[in-house]
């Protein structure tokens, strides 16, 4: 039985689970270039989502939103609108060609709903929408309706579901009931919940259509694969901690006059952002005749762009081509892929600035149900993985430094420590 109660309690739960999400996205023209690359990437994720309201409806709209999440996005490497329209256009418009984007984006075998996402695609590429604060100021305007009568013959049903999306934002009633629901806590049924909704936008002072639209959004895929971003908060001090503990018994292994300090970005950022951790000497001799590694950073890419982990290892001083193969074929030896080396300045000497840079088929969606226990074992495994692309990067720089003679070890492995060895004294959570 549902329970149609919704009294003060219920509400604050509501508003605090409201007031928890990420802002509103910025205006046009005035998103920084990192907020403007979440835009085209919550475009993607709304336009996937919207082909599906095309008729026939899929019955199975949320499972679709979430294979594309959870799956599709990271191995497809669908983080722009250019990359979508890239990947539609390695596709011939036709039963056979639609039915396999389908099965790619959505986990479904949907032509149809293949040929409405191309006329989406279409139909923004035709007013140059490239972001979602732009399509949305868009449907606010007479232009739009303008537009969709100019492109009716073409755009079809697809037209009539756009129309509807604007003047009513109905698209997005499945995702803020099921947002309502998992807020409250219990089933509750669908007038109240609504009813609810409306009363807490009304506490916010932000328009019902508005408020709907940055639920649908964040639900889409935040609660559409049972992420939860507590628990990736969590994972994250456990990387930090472990990461702190690897490097203190290297560095004094080593006998080493570095000290390196971990800094972890704040919770906040952690939840949603682009964050994640920084390892930097607190102190460091100058060495001006010999290259060094300056910095590691491992982060996540935000939400919007589908939280895929990456590792950047930053150096100073001249690399030679001969030393940067010999990195490349150290890490592939090791087991690991090559980095990307590029100079991030070059300002003459050894004062020029390198980085190196992973980027691992991991992302950081961290599921509702995943025990504590495994959070941790988790973070500790990629904190092992990140220390020994530390290790290695700085052994291979130290050689870079050295007489040609010496640098003969290039080439026999005996590099450094082995770094493929388990800290012994690993500290437990």
């Amino acid at each position: 039985m549902t329970d149609d109660s919704l009294m003060p309690p219920p509400l604050e739960r509501l508003l605090t689970a409201l007031l928890e999400l990420p802002p509103l996205l910025p205006l046009p023209g005035l998103a920084s270039p990192h907020e403007a690359g979440d835009g085209a990437a919550q475009l993607v994720l709304e336009v996937l989502d919207t082909a599906l309201h095309t008729p026939p409806a899929q019955p199975q709209r949320m499972a679709a939103v979430r294979y594309f999440c959870k799956h599709a996005r990271h191995r497809l490497g669908l983080a722009s609108w250019r990359d979508l329209q890239g990947l539609l256009e390695q596709y011939p418009q036709s039963d056979e060609g639609d039915a396999e984007v389908a099965r790619l984006l959505w986990g479904v075998e949907a032509p149809e709903h293949a040929r409405a996402l191309r006329l989406l695609v279409w139909f923004m590429a035709a007013y140059d929408v490239t972001e979602l604060g732009q399509w949305h100021a868009w449907m606010s305007t007479t232009g739009f309706e303008e537009a969709l009568r100019e492109s009716l013959d073409t755009l079809g049903a697809v037209a009539v579901v756009l129309l509807w999306q604007a003047k009513s934002g109905r698209t997005d009633h499945a995702w803020v009931l099921r947002f309502a629901r998992r807020a409250l806590g219990h089933s509750v049924s669908e007038g109240p919940a609504m009813l609810a909704f409306r009363d807490a936008a009304e506490a916010m002072g932000v328009p019902q259509r508005v408020l709907a639209r940055q639920v649908a959004h964040w639900v889409r895929a935040a609660m559409g694969v049972d992420d939860a971003p507590g628990l990736r908060v969590l994972w994250w001090q456990c990387v930090a901690e472990a990461l702190q503990v690897h490097v203190a018994q290297e560095t004094s292994a080593a006998a080493s006059s570095d000290e390196w300090r971990v800094e972890l970005s704040p919770t906040s950022a952690l939840r949603y952002g682009e964050a994640g951790v920084v390892l930097e000497p607190q102190a460091r001799e100058l060495q001006a005749n010999t290259p060094v590694v300056t910095a590691l950073r491992l982060r996540q890419r935000s939400w919007a762009q589908g939280l895929g982990l990456w590792l950047e290892i930053q150096g100073e001083g001249r690399l030679s081509a001969m030393h940067q193969t010999a990195i490349a074929e150290r890490f592939e030896a090791a087991g690991h892929r090559a980095p990307q080396l590029r100079y991030a300045s070059a300002n003459g000497g050894h004062q020029a600035t390198w980085l190196a840079t992973w980027h691992w088929d991991e992302t950081v969606w961290v599921p509702r149900d995943m025990p504590v226990s495994g959070v941790k074992r988790w973070a500790l495994e990629t904190a092992l993985k990140a220390t020994e692309h530390w290790l290695l990067m700085c052994g291979m720089v130290a050689l870079a430094g050295k007489p040609q003679g010496a640098a003969l070890a290039l080439g026999t492995g005996l590099v450094g420590v082995d770094v493929k060895r388990e800290a012994t004294n690993e500290k437990k959570f």
